[in-house]
């Protein structure tokens, strides 16, 4: 019986080892895609800025002026408001997949219980 209790313990040892890897490369993968929604946001703001200056040098009269900065205002919105929507689609899928790897987690601890109960009724 130790000989059945140590190869459960490796076992479990293992499993565990697994699932805390699986964890660790989706929130790496999260992490990377957010990072990256967050770098590309920050540069196009950036260059938004620049393109501001810009039109404040170039614009031929306080009309011109002003309707350059109304479309510069309006696609930093569209561009904030997709960046949000990315978001949200990013953390729905992570949610997803962390939800499979509990459901997953739940499915090897009843059996690994099992076979413990297995084990008490043999001995």
């Amino acid at each position: 019986m130790q000989k059945q209790m140590i190869e459960m313990m490796e076992k479990n040892t293992a499993v565990a080892m697994e699932s805390a890897r699986k964890i660790g490369e989706l929130n790496q993968r999260s992490f990377d895609k957010l990072f990256q929604q967050q770098a590309d946001l920050a540069a196009f703001f950036m260059d938004a800025g620049a393109r501001g200056l810009e039109l404040m040098t170039k614009a031929k009269g306080y009309q011109d002026l002003l309707a350059g900065q109304t479309a510069l205002m309006r696609e930093c919105g569209e561009r904030s408001i997709n960046a949000v929507r990315a978001s949200i689609d990013l953390a729905k899928d992570a949610s997803s997949e962390y939800g499979n790897l509990a459901q997953e987690g739940y499915s090897i601890a009843k059996q690994q219980m099992d076979e413990v109960s297995n084990l008490k009724v043999a001995a």
